[in-house]
């Protein structure tokens, strides 16, 4: 497994998250939110996931059921991953948060159907 860490853009929240291939299954969701998120996640087992810095600058928006919790940043308002509604054992990251990652022209996007949740 590789070691990514990211952040938001004021750097206040920071995590790592490791992966055997980080780009590989990533995807987009089709539900409201994600909609308007308009962000490239990727999903990894909860316990791959590990916020470093910043817990103090997040904040929480969850809505419809109630189950899946999005994070951002309270200073610059920037999400940085969500606890998931599908698995709730997974967590997905907002790949453009991640430092060493340049999202490929050519990246093979999923799109998860996240409509069918609303």
């Amino acid at each position: 497994m590789q070691l990514h860490r990211g952040s938001c853009h004021c750097g206040a929240v920071r995590f790592e998250v490791q992966s055997d291939d980080i780009l590989k299954d990533i995807y987009r969701c089709n539900c409201s939110l994600c909609q308007k998120k308009g962000i490239v996640m990727k999903a990894e087992h909860k316990f791959h996931f590990r916020l470093t810095a910043g817990a103090e600058s997040l904040l929480c928006y969850q809505w419809n059921k109630k189950i899946a919790k999005h994070y951002f940043c309270k200073n610059c308002g920037v999400y940085t991953h969500h606890k998931r509604r599908r698995d709730p054992n997974e967590i997905s990251v907002n790949i453009a948060c991640l430092d060493d990652i340049d999202m490929p022209a050519d990246a093979d996007i999923k799109l998860a159907n996240g409509q069918e949740h609303d």
